[in-house]
């Protein structure tokens, strides 16, 4: 099924912001709950973040793929719901070859970057399609804060 968004192929590739509600923070560990759901994701700060627990942060997660799946079923959704992701479905929206990156728009957006061929293979073809994809994540990925709000 194709959404009303249409997914696009380009050379350099945009990153996708969201806003969450800091719930936790211990050295460079972030707890982030993203509004209007229940989860509460752990990320590494990819930079410095400027709020305290309870306060709202504006920024982008990046994560590096492990294996990515066509999806015959299913949405948008993280697993586990609270902790670090490890399994993350949802529509592909950009890719950018060159770059080994693709922009997954899931419960967050997510900027994935892809190592595998076949696996950047199989994002070429659900953005051109605008269908989704599943993949599992390595442990780390991080939120990378916007400075401009």
């Amino acid at each position: 099924m194709r959404s009303g968004r249409e997914a696009r192929m380009i050379p350099a590739m945009t990153t996708r912001t969201f806003r969450a509600k800091l719930n936790e923070r211990a050295g460079d560990m972030l707890v982030l709950a993203p509004g209007g759901t229940a989860y509460e994701l752990s990320f590494v700060a990819g930079d410095e973040v400027d709020a305290e627990a309870g306060e709202r942060v504006t920024g982008y997660v990046e994560a590096n793929a492990l294996a990515i799946h066509p999806a015959t079923a299913g949405g948008r959704f993280i697993e586990p719901i609270q902790g670090q992701p490890r399994i993350v479905a949802g529509r592909v929206v950009e890719v950018d070859r060159d770059g080994g990156r693709v922009l997954l728009e899931s419960v967050v957006p997510m900027t994935l970057n892809v190592h595998s061929h076949a696996d950047m293979a199989h994002c070429v073809e659900r953005c051109e399609s605008g269908e989704f994809v599943n993949c599992h994540v390595e442990s780390g990925s991080t939120f990378v804060p916007s400075r401009d709000g």
